[in-house]
């Protein structure tokens, strides 16, 4: 299955949550986008469900040498995940150094793109991504909505690996993913016609739609 673009995905990803929750369960839901890709399909999803979205910061963990294999995911509260192999292949304080340097990129993050912490407390809340490859950013997500109270924690995604989804189930109340791909050499963005990078403007343009909607969870 291919998506024409980050629109698709989410206006299809909202037609599959309006047949998973309830209209109870949906007016105590709140959707959390990870920036910036997420963001334009949490948009659609909430023009689609009329669940609320806000945005999550979370950084994948990398080392210096491979920046672009994820080693684990830390979110701004400092919830984190390492992955077996880099528990494996370096040392406890080499991963904590890793740990620390994404947990500080975070904080940038959630500064430059004006994060502020929702009352989740008894919440269902929604993890919204244009895809997951390894899952440590959005399960990173996930342990942070859990830590603030979150009665039940869902992934929800256009698309994701076959062997990722046990893995999510590990901080995920419910896996939602429209097609599960068991490609060897999977990439989210090869299941999309248009996966231009979502810039800052983009990003901000998105946010300023919602509030003007009142799409945007304050």
């Amino acid at each position: 299955m291919r998506f024409k673009n980050r629109e698709e995905a989410g206006e299809l990803l909202g037609i599959e949550l309006n047949k998973y929750l309830t209209e109870e369960e949906k007016q105590n839901a709140v959707i959390l986008a990870i920036p910036r890709g997420g963001v334009p399909v949490a948009y659609y999803v909430s023009k689609t469900t009329g669940i609320p979205f806000n945005i999550v910061i979370t950084k994948k963990i990398t080392s210096p040498e491979e920046p672009e294999a994820a080693l684990g995911a830390v979110a701004v509260d400092g919830s984190y995940i390492i992955s077996d192999y880099a528990k494996r292949w370096y040392s406890e304080e080499k991963v904590q150094q890793f740990k620390e340097n994404a947990y500080q990129e975070a904080l940038k993050r959630a500064k430059k793109y004006g994060y502020k912490d929702l009352n989740l407390k008894g919440k269902t809340v929604i993890i919204i991504d244009d895809g997951v490859a390894t899952g440590y950013t959005a399960m990173s997500a996930g342990m942070l909505a859990k830590k603030k109270g979150a009665n039940r924690v869902i992934i929800a995604v256009p698309v994701c690996p076959s062997d990722a989804v046990y893995r999510l189930r590990e901080v995920f109340d419910d896996v939602i993913c429209i097609h599960r791909s068991n490609n060897p050499f999977f990439a989210v963005g090869a299941f999309y016609d248009d996966f231009h990078q979502v810039e800052d403007d983009e990003f901000f343009e998105y946010i300023e739609k919602a509030k003007k909607e009142n799409l945007f969870a304050q």
